[in-house]
């Protein structure tokens, strides 16, 4: 009996240690998927540096702000610059001179750091290794040209540096100074203020980059930009307009003010509102010609303007048209107003038939018409008959288009109907079963629906 007892106390501690190991063998396993969705999510830039990319991301959007803050600061101080370089005024001049080029270094500075964190932020998302600099990187070509334009300043040594041409208008010669030419291209600048003011937009976030991760896009600046073309095309298409204005016609005033040193009466668009009205004239591609540019480099703004003015009037033909087209929603509530129309006009002409109709009968019965106006009762009755034919075709035709949806409305409430009558079917037979039952002295619980 002992060993008996021994062999079966034996088997059980045996049996429990298999039950403990099988309850153990789940939660090592948990543990193990846990790890390696860690260590995956890790490498795909997911969840577990959630709160590093974010902290990152907002470094990167401080440095972003501080860009823009030196960039916008420097456009301003060379236009206001210009105006004391083309009147050739010198110290105010050279103290904005050598402001410019301050700022312009500072900018530098802070974009290659920009640059740097947005290889950090890259790197916390994991699609940077740790080890990797920034030369290393494919952003090392875009912040090669980017500091190549934000070197394009006028400069304190170039002042009063002079180039000449010959137009051919005036017949004449005049010169730029070599700043103005610089001030022109450093226009170009405006570029990366747009950019920056893309990057503080909703568009533009760590979310965003995971989202587009997620669906295999790239959430760079033109995604945003088409994501504002789609929520809100006609605000962002009216900033665009302005913008583009307002910067090219600074351009056309410096391409053709030279020509006031020569003959100031021949001075048109040396003035910033013919300049913007100039601008507005082609970048419509209306241009009536009461303004227009007399020097090449004039000329190659304009050319500019054009071809941009193409592309942003034909997104607004786009943009309108698609904001006219209906939705289906809209469709079948137009389709049924028409019907409701249709339907009004069906009963108004019904009655005027029924009208001309009785008209003719009683005049017949008196004899009191003559041939005229019994011919104009009749033609009467005929163009009522007419329009009733007509708008009981338009209101089947309506229907028609309509159909689908009210065969669906139709397919569901037969289906219900069929439903209910086999309630019904099953209703009755439990009742069959509960009176045979109760006849054969069982019992039988009570149907409850």
């Amino acid at each position: 009996m002992k060993g008996r007892i021994d062999s079966q106390g034996s088997k059980s501690s045996k049996r429990q240690l298999e039950m403990e190991r099988l309850v153990q063998r789940p939660e090592i396993g948990l543990a193990t998927l846990g790890q390696m969705f860690k260590n995956y999510s890790q490498q795909l830039g997911g969840l577990e540096n959630g709160k590093i990319t974010k902290l990152e991301f907002r470094k990167f959007l401080i440095f972003e702000q501080i860009c823009f803050l030196f960039n916008s600061t420097g456009l301003a101080l060379s236009m206001l610059e210009y105006n004391l370089e083309f009147e050739e005024e010198r110290w105010i001049s050279i103290w904005l001179l050598w402001m410019i080029l301050i700022f312009t270094i500072l900018l530098l500075v802070f974009t290659v750091l920009r640059y740097e964190q947005h290889m950090n932020w890259q790197k916390s998302r994991n699609l940077l290794t740790k080890r990797e600099r920034l030369w290393q990187t494919d952003l090392w070509y875009p912040m090669l040209i980017e500091l190549s334009i934000y070197l394009i300043i006028p400069y304190p040594f170039l002042r009063g540096i002079r180039v000449y041409f010959y137009n051919n208008f005036q017949e004449a010669t005049a010169y730029y100074h070599v700043n103005e030419i610089l001030e022109l291209f450093m226009l170009s600048r405006t570029v990366f203020l747009f950019r920056s003011l893309l990057a503080q937009t909703f568009w533009y976030s760590n979310r965003t980059q995971r989202v587009c991760a997620l669906y295999a896009c790239e959430g760079n600046y033109m995604f945003v930009a088409k994501s504002l073309m789609r929520t809100s095309p006609y605000t962002a298409q009216s900033i665009a307009m302005t913008s583009l204005i307002l910067v090219f016609a600074q351009a056309v005033r410096i391409s053709e003010n030279p020509l006031a040193r020569n003959d100031q009466n021949n001075n048109n668009l040396g003035k910033y509102d013919n300049a913007v009205w100039n601008i507005v004239i082609s970048i419509t591609t209306v241009g009536y010609g009461d303004f227009y540019t007399r020097t090449d480099l004039g000329r190659f703004v304009i050319f500019v303007v054009c071809v941009l003015g193409i592309f942003v009037i034909s997104l607004m033909v786009v943009t309108l048209i698609t904001s006219l087209e209906t939705s289906s929603l809209e469709s079948h509530a137009i389709t049924v107003l028409e019907r409701i129309q249709l339907r009004e006009q069906m009963a108004k002409s019904a009655s005027m038939v029924i009208m001309y109709s009785l008209r003719i009968v009683v005049a017949l019965k008196k004899g009191n018409l003559n041939k005229l106006q019994f011919r104009q009762l009749i033609l009467n009755l005929r163009y009522n008959l007419n329009e009733f034919k007509i708008n009981r075709r338009q209101y089947r035709n309506k229907q028609d288009v309509g159909s689908m949806n009210e065969e669906i409305t139709n397919q569901f409430s037969l289906l219900r109907s069929d439903f209910t009558g086999a309630i019904e079917k099953q209703k009755s037979i439990f009742v069959q079963n509960a009176d045979i039952m109760n006849k054969l002295g069982l019992e039988t619980k009570q149907f409850q629906l």
